[in-house]
């Protein structure tokens, strides 16, 4: 090791220490959230009151993701609500501030350091500064291409949420009271929303779903569908609170509506009553309703059976009968993955037993769907041959070209231990994928002839390696560099632009994907910047890569579209 990779797990250790000793463990962790909360929310807006601030969704996000790095520190925190959110707020004391960043520096720390123990960046040591860097030029470039094909497959919403702007500016003028009709309609509408416009490709199929979380994709859906209308609903009556503080001319009734934005902005609720709401709204019973949302829901008497854990945040945390919640939390936290990864957290051998042997069939379902619409292919799936199996092969006959893929990494990872993970999988493939490809071409012929049930020689073959998101670092990408990378939004992509051509050839993929790669790269990489973050009187020093996400989303879009060319 170096001696600013020595120098640095040395600070890790010191870190580790320091973090305990914040005063922070000792307010109420309404309080507590309740700061961060509202800070990620101006991040989001671009400063409440003011927006003075270009709004950065990026940064905003970090924040609230990267609490699951500090959670366990969350059970010393006292349970004290207060009487509203500026009581809560009221309990921070000089050193708040001091503390606060010290904690969202170490849980950035803490989401670096398992990417350096593994060499994705070298350590350059300073008088109190570490600066990170790639290895070299080569790891970047392989590095650009990985986090494109992470971004491309990650939900979101297709055209924006309803903005029920006046609704709730009747609704704040009436507060206390909310009735309850047009609380329903504005609900409705984003339920819908919702509903119809989150893309989202299924990690199981319906049977293998309902098998390991309790109830069905469509009851998930429509759940998760309502609760983020409602996270619409609060962020709406933040605004409409502060459009309204704009206006008063009174100083008590400007207080009064300023308070009101950050009681919608870091709201908490009763539980009964956002079950309940959610529950009405999704159609669903109120029981699977509370299945769903313990899932996605913090208890500091059992957070050691909270699915929460290295960028899974639950958007709720329990206090008594009330949720506490970011709205933009549920907008954010609630994707089907998370499901999967608070599974293996809480009950590994459920995993490992009911789950995990369903997600690679998913995969490859969709990805047989998908090159099915290219004409005059034929499909096999789980070839057996005398040294192994293939995952799934497809014929060209009219251009006597074959496909075969191997599929890996079927759940997207999260965190350096699942990034190592996949690039374990991903050299497995290219290992059995050059298996098959050593054996003479008689044989290949007579492992073909077997799987589609006739003979043809004389079969030019292509091979890929077919992930559920990306397939990891630079080690993992030298290893597949003869084959193809896919995810199944890339494979979308390709086949909707190899049907624009009359004759086609499955040899035309590895150069359609390669294609497609370059042009995302260039139009979405915008650059990597050197950015830095401070924690226990250390300055740390990394390059982070600058996206353009309109240009993503345009890609991901696009590549659904079946009609796109």
């Amino acid at each position: 090791m170096s001696n600013g990779l020595d120098e640095f797990i040395g600070f890790e250790k010191y870190a580790d220490q320091e973090i305990a000793k914040l005063s922070l463990w000792k307010l109420p962790i309404r309080s507590l959230l309740s700061w961060i909360y509202l800070s990620a929310d101006s991040q989001y807006i671009g400063l409440c009151f003011f927006r003075s601030r270009k709004p950065n969704d990026e940064v905003g996000t970090a924040m609230l993701t990267r609490l699951s790095y500090v959670t366990p520190y969350f059970r010393a925190c006292n349970r004290q609500i207060g009487q509203h959110v500026d009581d809560a707020l009221g309990a921070v004391d000089s050193n708040f501030e001091h503390d606060i960043a010290q904690m969202l520096g170490y849980a950035h720390f803490c989401e670096i350091m398992p990417l350096v123990r593994r060499g994705f960046f070298s350590v350059e040591s300073k008088p109190g500064i570490f600066h990170l860097d790639h290895p070299d030029e080569g790891f970047r470039q392989y590095e650009e291409r990985d986090i494109l094909m992470s971004e491309i497959v990650l939900a979101h919403d297709l055209v924006p949420p309803p903005y029920p702007i006046d609704s709730c500016e009747r609704m704040v003028k009436a507060l206390p009271n909310i009735h309850g009709g047009e609380l329903i309609t504005v609900l409705g509408d984003g339920f819908v929303h919702y509903l119809k416009n989150v893309f989202e490709i299924p990690l199981l199929d319906d049977k293998a779903f309902k098998a390991s979380f309790g109830f069905d994709r469509a009851e998930f859906t429509r759940v998760r569908a309502a609760l983020m209308s409602y996270a619409d609903f609060c962020l709406c009556m933040a605004d409409a609170a502060e459009r309204r503080s704009v206006r008063v001319v009174t100083s008590p009734k400007q207080e009064m509506l300023q308070r009101e934005v950050r009681e919608w902005a870091a709201p908490l609720l009763k539980r009964n009553h956002v079950l309940g709401v959610s529950a009405s709204v999704a159609g669903v019973d109120r029981d699977t309703v509370e299945r769903i949302c313990s899932v996605f829901t913090l208890d500091l008497d059992r957070l050691d059976s909270t699915g929460g854990g290295e960028n899974f945040f639950p958007p709720f945390l329990r206090l008594d009968d009330s949720l506490l919640f970011s709205p933009y939390a549920i907008k954010r936290m609630m994707p089907e993955r998370n499901l999967l990864y608070s599974l293996l957290r809480t009950d590994q051998r459920k995993f490992d037993e009911a789950l995990s042997h369903h997600l690679e069939p998913a995969l490859l379902s969709d990805a047989a769907e998908t090159l099915s619409r290219l004409p005059g292919v034929e499909i096999r799936r789980n070839i057996q041959w005398k040294f192994g199996e293939i995952d799934l092969m497809v014929l060209h006959a009219k251009s006597k070209s074959a496909l075969q893929i191997q599929a890996k990494a079927a759940i997207p990872p999260q965190g350096a231990r699942m990034i190592a993970q996949i690039e374990n999988r991903t050299e497995e493939a290219v290992k059995q994928i050059k298996r098959f490809l050593q054996l003479g071409e008689t044989q290949r012929d007579a492992v073909f002839s077997q799987a589609f049930g006739f003979d043809l020689t004389g079969i030019s073959w292509t091979s890929g390696v077919l992930a559920r998101s990306c397939l990891g670092t630079e080690k993992a990408w030298k290893s597949i560099e003869e084959f193809v990378p896919l995810n199944p939004i890339l494979l979308k992509k390709a086949v909707n632009r190899m049907l624009a051509k009359v004759d086609f050839s499955l040899d035309d993929l590895a150069r359609v994907v390669d294609g497609l790669l370059d042009d995302l790269k260039s139009a979405a990489v915008i650059d990597w910047k050197q950015k830095s973050f401070s924690v226990f009187g250390a300055e740390i020093m990394l390059p982070l890569l600058d996206l353009n996400y309109a240009v993503i989303a345009e890609f991901r879009n696009s590549a659904m579209d079946t009609a796109s060319l």
